[in-house]
Formats: structure tokens, C-alpha cells, sequence
């Protein structure tokens, strides 16, 4: 890497370093982002800086300002995302929010000493929409797992003849994420200070977790005695996981990043005995519709998409009455006044092409509180993303 090259990327970090200190955000001071918003943000930007370089020669992201330069890279994505990289949707969205950021960073931080814009993220959405790039939970290659499935590569790490440090890790942080829905790299950068174990009741209490949200999850007692145990002797800004990284230099400790890719190597393999290959239709760059074959695999995210399965079940078997369902919705609203908010919101957008006004239903009900389990609060990211309403009621009706 450039020195030029490297001095941008330790400006874009320290844009979003006085970002997320100073509570700037482009959602507004009242939606403060997490640790993992953060740190994604910033390796997308410098991330495209890279790749802005590598074309053009310009290594000063300040100067990266060409529209026409900007939209061949943005275009190059859009024909690897229909020559078969599925993946380039979700990167192209989160893109789009990294600079839409970014670029706000650079007005109000000065860490520049002048102010510039890096692209266009409305443009490069319109650029997206119009030729027909969007994500498609059927089309992605990280396989929705139910919750047998998940169970199923949890014993496979653990009957392995031989046992590993990281591989007990491994094991852990993939319950872990089944039992409460964290991300795997999350869970990995727990501190002692972000989780309450309660053993007498085996529930876990994550503290400020996705959004600021403090939320408590149900886990089992086998959890709750392995992470009571790593929290003991550990102060409250030490990392939970954390191993040696060679058995020559035992006071160095496996920075996250390679932790995580050991984890997620174990897991992808434990989980080979689900792989399947599927028929999918999408839309091509012109709109015409294709089906093309998505091979599915388990990976890591896998868990979480387990946990949103389960506790949709979990939810729609509360459900079975309106007097059941109006009973908790009071009940979860005493306890969390905004959650009626959020269920009008619900409301009005399911009725918002309707004559006749209705009431949510048993599913819909279901998907919401298990999207708030989850810190997304949205039943439209529930099921683009975790599971459709019908991969629901198959699960149900036992037919996945």
C-alpha cells in the first residue's frame, strides 16, 4: 500500500472515530450507532478507496471525486452482481450508507479541513434500481437454517475427536448466536462489561447491544455456567473470548479479526453435510426474469437466521386468540412504552393500500417480537432477510 493511500485510510478512520465519539449520525443524534456500524462503515469506505486507487492511480480519497470514475466502479459491482455474486447487493447497500456517512463526517469533523463529496448514494440506489439489483433472501448463499440444522453442526463441532481451544470457542459463540441471535464477530467482541449472566434464571442481559439496545435472552444453563466462568478475573473492559496466537509468544492474544476467521472456518465445516443447491428466479440487468442455481451453505449467520425460525414459532404458538395475542402486546407495551410505537408504525404500512383497516395477524404478530428479540424491530427485514412468511408456516405445518 501507497503512503499516500495509507494516510487516507487513517483520515476515513478517524472521520468515523470522531463520528461515532461525537454521536453524529446521519439518522440523527437520537440513533447512535454501534461498534460493528462503525467499524463496517469505515472498511467499506476504505475498502472503495482501494479499488478507486488500484484503477485510477489517485490515492488521496479527497481527489476522489470523479461521478463518471465513481459510477464505472459502481457499474463493474452491478455486472458482478449479475454475472453471479449475489453478495454485491448487500455491498452496494451498505456502500451507499458507508459514504452517504462518510461524507457527512467529512462536513462536520474537519478532519479534512475541507469540505468534498466521495459519490452520490441516492444516485448510485437509482443506478442500482434501474437495472434491477436487489436483495433476494432467496437468492443468497448463506442457507436459512431451522433450528434442528443449527443443533446438527453444533454436534458436529463438539463430537470431533479432538478438542482445540478455538474449537470450544467455536462451539460456544455458535450457541450462543442460535440462543440469542448475535452476530458471531459481535459475540467475539464481547467485553465483560456488555453482558449479565443471571444463572438462576439462565438469561443473558446484552448492554447496549445493536442500536443501544439493552435486551435480556433466554439461554440454557450449559451458556450461562460457560459464560459466567469467562467473565470471572476478567476486568470489565477485557475481552470474554480471547486465545493465545502461537504457543511460542503466550502474551499475545489473537486479535478478533483472526479469531473470527479460525470460527468461522470450524463452523463452515461442521456445516458442510447441509450444503444444497437451489433453483432461484431473478431479474436480469433489462428486468427480464431467469432462474439461476444458488448453492446454500452454513455459515456462521446461519445461527442467527435459526434463532429468528425459532422464535417466530415460539411467538405464533403464544398467538392462538385474539385475547392471547392483545394480552401480551399490553403486557410487552407496559414494559417497553416505544414498542407501541413501532406496532403503529406496523399497522399503518400493512394497511396502507387498504380499504378496510385490519388488525395484524397471528404471523405478523409473531415476526415483530421476535424482530425486537433480534434489535431490528422490523418485520419487513425479518422476512427479506431471515425468513419469509411462508418459510414460517411450512416450519410450523413441518414441512421444512
Amino acid at each position: 500500500m501507497s503512503k499516500k493511500l495509507a494516510a487516507s485510510h487513517k483520515k476515513i478512520e478517524d472521520v468515523f472515530y470522531k463520528m461515532f465519539d461525537k454521536g453524529i449520525n446521519p439518522s440523527g443524534k437520537d440513533k447512535r450507532w454501534d461498534e460493528d456500524t462503525k467499524k463496517t462503515y469505515e472498511s467499506m469506505v476504505k475498502a472503495f478507496a482501494t479499488d478507486y486507487h488500484k484503477e485510477y492511480g489517485i490515492a488521496d480519497i479527497a481527489k476522489m471525486t470523479d461521478e463518471k470514475k465513481i459510477n464505472e466502479l459502481i457499474q463493474k459491482r452491478i455486472d458482478n452482481y449479475h454475472n453471479g455474486n449475489r453478495n454485491e447487493a448487500y455491498n452496494l447497500q451498505v456502500l451507499c450508507s458507508s459514504l452517504k456517512a462518510f461524507n457527512l463526517g467529512v462536513k462536520e469533523t474537519n478532519v479534512f479541513k475541507k469540505e468534498f463529496s466521495v459519490g452520490n448514494p441516492d444516485g448510485i440506489r437509482q443506478q442500482m434500481k434501474e437495472q434491477h439489483v436487489v436483495r433476494n433472501s432467496k437468492a443468497t448463499s448463506t442457507l436459512h437454517a431451522t433450528p434442528e440444522e443449527a443443533k446438527s453442526v453444533l454436534d458436529n463441532i463438539k463430537n470431533t475427536g479432538y478438542k482445540t481451544q478455538t474449537r470450544e470457542i467455536a462451539f460456544h459463540v455458535g450457541k450462543i448466536s442460535m440462543l440469542t441471535g448475535g452476530r458471531i464477530s459481535a459475540i467475539l467482541n464481547l467485553k465483560s462489561s456488555d453482558i449479565v449472566v443471571n444463572k438462576e434464571t439462565n438469561e443473558i442481559t446484552f448492554v447496549k447491544d445493536k442500536g443501544g439496545l439493552t435486551r435480556t435472552v433466554k439461554i440454557d444453563q450449559e451458556t450461562a455456567k460457560y459464560l459466567d466462568s469467562l467473565r470471572q478475573g476478567k476486568k470489565e473492559d477485557e475481552r470474554l473470548f480471547s486465545t493465545i496466537r502461537t504457543k511460542h509468544n503466550k502474551g499475545t492474544f489473537k486479535p478478533v479479526k483472526e479469531l473470527r476467521k479460525e470460527v468461522e472456518k470450524i463452523i463452515s465445516k461442521a456445516g458442510k453435510h447441509l450444503e444444497k443447491t437451489v433453483d432461484v428466479k431473478v431479474k436480469d440487468k433489462d428486468g427480464k426474469s431467469k432462474t439461476i442455481p444458488v448453492t446454500q451453505k452454513f455459515t456462521p449467520h446461519s445461527f442467527r437466521k435459526s434463532f429468528a425460525l425459532e422464535r417466530t414459532t415460539y411467538y405464533f404458538g403464544k398467538f392462538d386468540s385474539k385475547n392471547a395475542i392483545d394480552s401480551y402486546v399490553a403486557r410487552r407495551i407496559e414494559e417497553n412504552p416505544d414498542l407501541k410505537k413501532k406496532l403503529d408504525k406496523l399497522r399503518e404500512f400493512v394497511n396502507k393500500d387498504r380499504k378496510d383497516w385490519r388488525d395484524l395477524k397471528p404471523i405478523e404478530y409473531a415476526t415483530f417480537f421476535a424482530s425486537v428479540d433480534m434489535g431490528h424491530f422490523r418485520n419487513d427485514v425479518m422476512t427479506t432477510f431471515y425468513a419469509t412468511y411462508k418459510e414460517i408456516m411450512d416450519y410450523i405445518n413441518g414441512k421444512r
